[in-house]
């Protein structure tokens, strides 16, 4: 993991839907802002991930680009081929939650599914029962430990987990839409959403506020993440902060100085819950 200490510049590599995300530009401040301090620059590049030449690109933009290192955000960081081709170019990688560990890569770790507890709990605990979940994608690991996180905490307060109250919303304000048409085409309405991102929550809220329900009159709504949008619409949404920014300017610090001792390779991240005007006790009658 010697990396090219003469080097400038830092690499972030990442999924092309991540780009233009709330999440994508939080990270992207704190990523900055890390080279800001360090006097170094950021290189972005987005890859399609299905693409099977996806190592052989990443091979070739690391052979042409003298990198001091790499910093990977989930879900390219659990691709095996995308780590090999950072590691046989000699570069220290940074993973960003992750959800496997390795011997060889400097990982900041986020308790997704912790921070999904905690926001069904305080759902719970304002007293709703009847909650839904919009699922983020299938095959990203964030969104899976979010999903486990809102079963962990229903499961443990004995409540029913419906089905049909769990439509997949993806990451984007455009799945969020579709999945918000479904959800609200169900009677009775749950009396809480808690949406897998805060794209998909406004999307949800702006479905809702076109047909005429209010929030959190009508049901309490939560997000994730606290990004900019969350704060953007009315009322402005409960969520989950993952404190991003902090995030990407640790992992550029991970970059420039990375820790000796193995115990010291995994960082952990703390989350804080945001409370709101959108959440609030259920609708009576």
């Amino acid at each position: 993991m010697a990396g090219n200490g003469s080097s400038h510049l830092i690499g972030f590599l990442c999924d092309t839907p991540m780009v233009g995300s709330g999440y994508f530009s939080m990270l992207q401040i704190g990523l900055i802002a890390g080279c800001h301090k360090s006097n170094t620059a950021l290189v972005v590049k987005s890859f399609d991930l299905s693409d099977p030449g996806l190592a052989d690109r990443i091979s070739a933009l690391l052979a042409r680009t003298p990198l001091r290192g790499v910093i990977l955000p989930e879900p390219i960081c659990e691709i095996p081929a995308v780590l090999q081709a950072v590691a046989d170019a000699g570069l220290p990688v940074v993973r960003i939650a992750p959800r496997t560990t390795t011997s060889t890569t400097l990982d900041i770790c986020i308790d997704n599914r912790a921070a999904a507890y905690d926001m069904t709990r305080h759902l719970i605990e304002l007293g709703h029962q009847r909650i839904a979940f919009i699922k983020g994608p299938p095959d990203h690991a964030d969104a899976i430990a979010r999903l486990d996180g809102f079963c962990d905490a229903m499961s443990e307060a004995g409540l029913a987990i419906d089905e049909a109250l769990m439509p997949t919303g993806g990451f984007d304000y455009a799945q969020g839409l579709r999945a918000a048409e479904r959800l609200l085409a169900f009677a009775p309405l749950p009396t809480a959403v808690f949406a897998c991102n805060d794209e998909v929550a406004a999307a949800f809220l702006s479905t809702a506020h076109r047909i005429g329900l209010r929030i959190p009159d009508d049901f309490s709504l939560a997000g994730f993440d606290d990004s900019p949008l969350a704060r953007s619409v009315f009322p402005e949404i409960t969520t989950c902060r993952q404190k991003m920014e902090l995030t990407g300017y640790m992992a550029v610090d991970f970059i420039i100085d990375p820790p000796a001792s193995p115990e010291a390779r995994t960082r952990p991240m703390q989350h804080e819950l945001i409370i709101r005007r959108s959440t609030g006790k259920p609708r009576s009658g």
